[in-house]
Order: structure tokens, then C-alpha cells, then sequence
């Protein structure tokens, strides 16, 4: 009986291993998904569509990028682009914070940090409507600049647990967000 209960913690100690090796192996594959080169060829795009048709900005260096991409990327990915910045392939840091309201820095500071995607949600929701360039509806921004007060004060908090200040401040965005898309 003791041989038993031996090998069956032994393979459990066992199993406990493997399920700790995919769960990192899934984070690494995750890491290099974001970091691929055509995955932020993408990424530039979005950024420099934004800087173009948006901003417009006469001595735009970054025509050419855009011309030879052949994916548009249409969707705010804060992290992947805040890689780009991380990489020094993109300098352009306002266009950055004027699309996630954030520093690149601090995006790859929280995503270090915490694996809760519901601060990233919101940071792409607004990047992809201000990437539009449709004026943004006051009480959209109030929310937004209200999530990111609560994030910079509780930001190792879920961002989606209920009942709490930085929870509520999330899903009033996800709310005003929401309002916006059926005008």
C-alpha cells in the first residue's frame, strides 16, 4: 500500500510540473506572438494610418511603411504596440499616449505586473475609436480619464472585479463605450 501512495505523489508531484511548464510555455508562445516582426509590422501600421489620416502630418516619414504593408490593422493593441516603442522602432511617443492615454512604459509596467486583460480591453476599445477620428462623445472621455485615475491609484487591482472603485469606474467605460456604439 505504501508503494502505492508513493508512485501517486510522485505522479501527481509529476503532473504538477507539467501543468507548470505549458503554463509557461503559453506564456512564452504568448511573449513571442507579440514580438514576431510581422506581427509588428502590423502594429506600425495602425500607428502610422492614425498618424496619417488622423493627424496629419505633412512630413510623414512613415508613408512608405504604410504602402507596402499589405495588412490593415484596424484595432488598438496597447501592448503590442508599446513594444514597438520598447524596441525604439517607433519615436512618436504623443501618438502613443493620444491613443491609450497612457506612457508605453507604463503599459509594459502593468502587463509585467498583472495578467488581468481588463485594463488592455479598455486601452484598445479607445485606441480603435480614437483611431476613427470621430470626436469622441464627452461622457466617453470622462469615463475613459476616469478608469485611468482609478488604474494609476489601484492598478495591481482587477480591473473587471464588480464592487470595487477601479471596477466601477471600468465597466461605467465599458457602459458610455457601449451608448457610443449604438449612436
Amino acid at each position: 500500500m505504501g508503494i502505492l501512495m508513493a508512485r501517486d505523489e510522485k505522479r501527481a508531484s509529476q503532473i504538477d510540473e507539467h501543468q507548470k511548464r505549458i503554463s509557461s510555455l503559453e506564456s512564452r508562445v504568448g511573449h513571442l506572438t507579440q514580438s514576431s516582426e510581422g506581427y509588428l509590422s502590423i502594429r506600425r501600421r495602425f500607428l502610422d494610418i492614425y498618424k496619417r489620416d488622423i493627424k496629419v502630418i505633412e512630413k510623414l516619414k512613415s508613408l512608405k511603411a504604410i504602402r507596402e504593408g499589405n495588412l490593415i490593422a484596424y484595432e488598438g493593441d496597447a501592448l503590442g504596440d508599446a513594444v514597438l516603442f520598447d524596441r525604439d522602432q517607433r519615436t512618436d511617443r504623443s501618438i502613443y499616449r493620444e491613443l491609450y492615454g497612457l506612457d508605453h512604459q507604463q503599459v509594459l509596467d502593468y502587463h509585467s505586473a498583472s495578467n488581468d486583460g481588463g485594463l488592455f480591453l479598455v486601452l484598445n476599445a479607445h485606441a480603435t475609436v480614437v483611431a476613427q477620428g470621430k470626436p469622441l462623445p464627452d461622457d466617453l472621455k470622462v469615463a475613459f480619464n476616469s478608469f485611468l485615475a482609478k488604474v494609476e491609484e489601484y492598478w495591481l487591482q482587477p480591473a473587471n472585479e464588480p464592487n470595487t472603485p477601479l471596477g466601477s469606474t471600468y465597466y461605467t467605460f465599458w457602459k458610455k463605450f457601449n451608448e457610443q456604439a449604438q449612436v
